[in-house]
């Protein structure tokens, strides 16, 4: 998160300026995703909505993007409130900029949650929750606190699509067909890759009936144009990069950087993951890249939700990946 690197000034988030007093929410503000356990824990700016905390599954709050010695007690801390509710998500964001002291609120029923993704890199975290129709809610937060928001990922996946524990094959498992690769090596995919690689591993530690299907390491591609574009990727190139597709049956989770094509030579520190539930997945297809020939992107549907997964033509990932929508 920028907050932990950069300097930021105070913004229209705060109420005056400081008055020397203090808040128990003030003195224990920091970088961290927080549960939200009682009443008070709820910061003042939404305790007018109505927030079951006894029905809720979790409440977190997730703070601004500003350093401790930025912030004031008479300023509105916190970014986001999470709300894992009886039947929905709810989320009150924050408004910022030139409009009035507030929040906004987003809910997205479980039975409408098409997909969640995960990525950090360095201490910048995001978190997408892809709805069936209309727009992501991205969450921004600390990557200091990526455990927690993998903690509230993992409880959103058992109330949106039942996760089951045991591992018994799907009732309708359309990857069946494709021969699991086994328990990867860290090195499977190269040195600079085994930071993917642990990260799957770790998932998979936890979730027993993960197998991983396809995995394939970064690639350099080069534009399909005129020898002035090549000559421009010789200084700059571009690097298609490493992912693992893996699937229980039920869902498809793909691990990956946060961008899936990059410029440059400047070393990676991202990582991503996308879980999404089979049987929400309504299309996959396969097409050549407009620009680099030697990229395949599989574009994958779950009604109005999209994602579009870049991997190097010829990689196991397209093949599979296509025959897995219903």
């Amino acid at each position: 998160m920028a907050a932990a690197t950069e300097r930021r000034g105070r913004d229209d988030g705060a109420r005056g300026g400081a008055t020397g007093a203090t808040t128990p929410e003030f003195d224990a503000f920091g970088p961290w995703v927080d549960p939200v356990r009682e009443p008070d824990d709820v910061p003042p700016l939404y305790r007018d909505h109505p927030v079951d905390l006894a029905s809720s599954r979790l409440v977190l709050k997730v703070p601004r993007d500003i350093l401790r010695r930025d912030a004031t007690p008479d300023m509105d801390l916190y970014d986001h409130l999470l709300v894992l509710g009886p039947d929905r998500l709810t989320v009150l964001s924050r408004r910022t900029g030139p409009v009035a002291r507030g929040y906004d609120v987003r809910e997205v029923p479980y039975d409408r949650v098409a997909a969640v993704r995960t990525s950090v890199e360095l201490l910048d975290g995001r978190l997408d929750v892809l709805p069936l129709t209309g727009e992501a809610l991205t969450i921004r937060f600390s990557g200091s606190s990526a455990d927690v928001v993998a903690g509230f990922v993992d409880l959103l996946r058992v109330l949106a699509w039942p996760v089951p524990t045991s591992g018994d094959p799907a009732p309708r498992d359309p990857t069946l067909r494709h021969r699991a690769l086994g328990r990867l090596d860290r090195r499977a995919l190269g040195e600079k890759e085994i930071g993917l690689v642990s990260a799957y591993r770790e998932v998979a530690d936890h979730e027993p009936g993960l197998r991983a299907l396809a995995a394939h390491p970064r690639a350099v591609v080069v534009p399909g144009g005129g020898a002035l574009a090549r000559v421009a990727h010789l200084l700059r190139p571009m690097t298609v990069h490493a992912a693992i597709v893996a699937s229980d049956g039920r869902e498809l989770q793909v691990f990956g950087r946060r961008a899936w094509l990059a410029r440059g030579r400047t070393p990676v520190h991202s990582e991503s993951r996308l879980v999404l539930p089979l049987d929400r997945l309504t299309t996959a297809t396969a097409t050549p890249h407009p620009a680099y020939p030697d990229v395949t992107v599989v574009t994958l549907r779950a009604a109005d939700a999209t994602f579009d997964l870049p991997v190097p033509a010829g990689a196991a990932a397209a093949e599979i990946l296509a025959t897995l929508a219903r």
